[in-house]
């Protein structure tokens, strides 16, 4: 696999060196129980890349050395999305650092449309790839000659479960817990019928969390390449938006339409929750799991992708 760091915004991406491990190590003696669950996230993730990373990446370098690229941009809310200011100084870093540059968006709505148009037209200046969320930005990303689309994390149709890490049910037999854990591992990327479509389409990438997925189809034809978001598992979009939360069904119409960004200035841990690592972040909620446990078919071919997503 090769590395590449998730940057929702630019603030991440200028303050990369300080939040990679050599960083991180000296930072840990201020991070303690109290601290914001980002930052004790950021620094679990450390530790856990560098305990494996000669098994993922057949590298032993410093982890600043061996990433190969950034997706950038917000992949919750079209709100978020960056502006061409900060798209243009991120692709600039990323040129001065020899990493590729990939562009990630939100699910697109009809009232974003002319905007991502704009974008893509910056973009097809030259070669870059594009993470799409929704059809119809796969279908317009399709037309511009430069821009290559990879599948997001909302095309990968899986059940997810907020709870059975950290619950086990006590009322299910051993059976029934065994057809459970299967039906949590399956994947519609399975079906060869599904890969055929993307790949029909000019795909050649898709993306899955770090949950435990049944990934023996990997090697099969159609192949697609992955890749592997770490450590953030969506549980919910939009649950933590004002906007979303103000929408007249009658007239068809949101009534608060400019947003103010409120989700981009706070976080929110359910600190007592009996589910431990449950946390908002932007306008979705999110599930934490830090452990890697990567499949070899995945780590070993060097076109799939490891995203370190890091949240500051």
């Amino acid at each position: 696999m090769k590395l590449y760091i998730k940057a929702n915004n630019l603030k991440i991406l200028k303050n990369l060196d300080d939040l990679l491990p050599s960083s991180l190590s000296k930072a840990s003696l201020l991070i303690d129980a109290n601290s914001l669950i980002e930052y004790q996230t950021n620094l679990n993730c450390a530790n856990e890349i560098l305990k494996y990373q000669e098994e993922l990446f057949f590298d032993k370098r410093d982890i600043k050395n061996i990433i190969k690229g950034i997706y950038f941009g917000n992949s919750s809310c079209e709100h978020l999305i960056p502006s061409f200011t900060d798209i243009l100084e991120a692709k600039k870093i990323c040129d001065s650092r020899h990493y590729n540059f990939v562009f990630s968006l939100p699910p697109i709505s009809e009232f974003k449309l002319n905007d991502i148009k704009e974008v893509f037209e910056l973009l097809n200046q030259s070669y870059t790839e594009v993470v799409v969320n929704d059809f119809g930005t796969l279908q317009l990303a399709s037309e511009y000659k430069n821009l290559k689309p990879v599948l997001g994390l909302t095309f990968s149709k899986v059940i997810k479960s907020a709870f059975i890490d950290s619950i086990k049910p006590s009322d299910l037999t051993n059976e029934q817990l065994v057809s459970q854990s299967e039906l949590l591992s399956q994947s519609e990327f399975e079906c060869s019928q599904t890969r055929e479509f993307y790949k029909s389409l000019g795909v050649g990438r898709f993306s899955i969390e770090n949950i435990n997925l049944n990934l023996e189809f990997l090697q099969e034809k159609p192949k697609l390449q992955v890749d592997f978001y770490y450590p953030n598992i969506t549980i919910a979009n939009s649950k933590a938006c004002d906007i979303a939360g103000l929408f007249e069904d009658k007239n068809r119409y949101f009534v608060q339409e400019q947003c103010n960004k409120y989700c981009n200035q706070i976080s929110l841990e359910f600190e007592h929750s009996k589910v431990l690592g449950l946390y908002q972040r932007f306008n979705s909620i999110y599930k934490i799991n830090t452990n890697i446990n990567v499949k070899e078919n995945l780590s070993k071919d060097i076109k799939n992708r490891f995203i370190w997503e890091i949240f500051i």
